[in-house]
């Protein structure tokens, strides 16, 4: 190691409990999307604002010349540009300042957005996904100022708004738009498990939201047995939405077990490329009680799949999947499905052997004391996707234990925030290089 980088991680070291101390700080701040479904939008915006402004303090105090980018009234990204001194490539670490929900408040061992510090955790609404990834990016650049370390590049510190409901247009899109771009990126997303360090993810899946709509025909619950054999009165005298829903719900899970089976990827485990019914309402029009058949169903699916497939690919497959099933039923062939889809996320995927995950292996390996990074593909989606559709590639590397993300008690490992920040420096370093003198 060289006297430079032996600085650089002495700095983050000496950082270490300021740096939980604002990561604690940005976890009081409530910063739920406003247009996350269940919000009401007048009473949540604002505080992810107010994470923007926390980040560009720090930004600030790193050296950065910062802007901001405001799209919506209270939603503002923090740009930080700590600009080279010319000749180097131009590095960005991108995070956003959004959070889910805290969930059931009684299922949280203390209060959500209230930071509580163990030995080696830090836990709160936000520690994983995705606070602490921007805090550490910052220390990183803060670290390098404190080093003395002038890099030849732009390094670039994003704190953007909308991730955690696809709303890029008005978070990483519009900064990107604005003028903040660089050569490469690293999103500062949890990559980490329990008990390790943070993986190298150069590939994410495509993510698609979509609902199926079905339409009944309601009669009192006490006709039930004269609908549903067909040698009776059948769907003459009734239908129940629910009954009809299982044939779309067994179309839809054998297709999720084919995917299991054969949409295999080196970087993903097998079965993670799924289908997920996690909506379902279903009820008679204008009535909650189970006295009359359900003459409406509307269910939501959440859809991961092979980044090696578009996004246009895989509807076609679920709707023909969809409609094949029905085929048969002589209610659906009349009264087929109605699909709304609702949210279209390609996926991503770093070419092989781009040139910024070596400087990064490298960067860990060096900051870890001589452990390489896993690799592996990512557990969700990200703003990677709508980098690469404005020409700028990169990777997902972040502290956080993944499976925390959106869950109660959500936390992330002190030596993950620690290791991330000395990456994400000395990735700097060797990217940007470092100035002449």
């Amino acid at each position: 190691m060289n006297e430079t980088a032996k600085r650089v991680i002495d700095e983050v070291d000496r950082l270490t409990d300021r740096m939980i101390g604002s990561l604690a700080d940005a976890i009081a701040l409530p910063s739920v999307n406003p247009k996350y479904p269940g919000q009401t939008y007048e009473e949540v915006v604002g505080a992810e604002g107010d994470v923007s402004a926390l980040l560009a303090d720090l930004y600030r105090e790193a050296g950065a010349e910062v802007g901001t980018v405001t799209v919506e009234r209270g939603r503002d990204n923090a740009c930080g540009v700590v600009g080279g001194t010319g000749g180097g490539r131009s590095l960005l670490l991108n995070g956003h300042v959004d959070v889910v929900p805290p969930g059931r408040l009684d299922r949280w061992r203390g209060e959500p957005f209230r930071a509580r510090i163990t030995d080696d955790t830090v836990i709160g609404r936000g520690a994983t996904d995705m606070k602490s990834g921007l805090i550490a990016a910052a220390y990183a650049a803060l670290a390098l100022r404190r080093a003395g370390v002038r890099l030849a590049g732009d390094l670039m510190l994003q704190a953007v708004v909308g991730e955690e409901v696809g709303d890029h247009e008005a978070g990483t899109t519009a900064v990107l738009e604005a003028g903040y771009r660089a050569d490469a990126a690293i999103v500062c997303e949890p990559s980490g498990q329990a008990g390790t360090l943070p993986a190298s993810v150069p590939v994410t899946p495509g993510l698609l939201w979509f609902s199926i709509s079905l339409e009944g025909r309601t009669a009192h619950s006490g006709l039930r047995g004269m609908t549903i054999h067909p040698t009776l009165e059948g769907d003459e005298l009734g239908v129940n939405t629910i009954d009809k829903f299982w044939l779309v719900y067994q179309a839809l899970r054998g297709l999720e077990d084919e995917w299991a089976r054969h949409n295999r990827h080196p970087l993903f485990p097998p079965g993670y490329f799924n289908l997920l019914p996690g909506v379902l309402r279903a009820n008679p029009s204008g009535i909650l009680v189970p006295f009359f058949l359900a003459d409406e169903l509307t269910v939501e699916y959440c859809v991961y799949h092979h980044p090696d497939r578009s996004n246009e690919e895989v509807m076609a497959e679920i709707e023909e999947r969809v409609v094949n099933a029905c085929h048969n039923d002589p209610w659906l062939r009349e009264h087929p499905p109605v699909f709304e889809w609702k949210l279209l996320w390609p996926p991503y995927a770093l070419p092989e052997g781009a040139p910024l995950e070596a400087v990064l292996l490298d960067a860990h390996t060096l900051a870890s004391g001589g452990t390489a990074p896993a690799r592996t593909g990512f557990m969700g989606v990200c703003d990677l996707t709508w980098m690469d559709r404005k020409g700028i590639g990169g990777l997902v590397y972040g502290p956080g234990v993944g499976f925390t993300a959106h869950a109660e008690n959500e936390y992330v490992e002190i030596a993950q925030l620690v290791q991330s920040a000395k990456t994400y420096a000395l990735t700097a370093m060797k990217w940007c290089g470092l100035a002449d003198d």
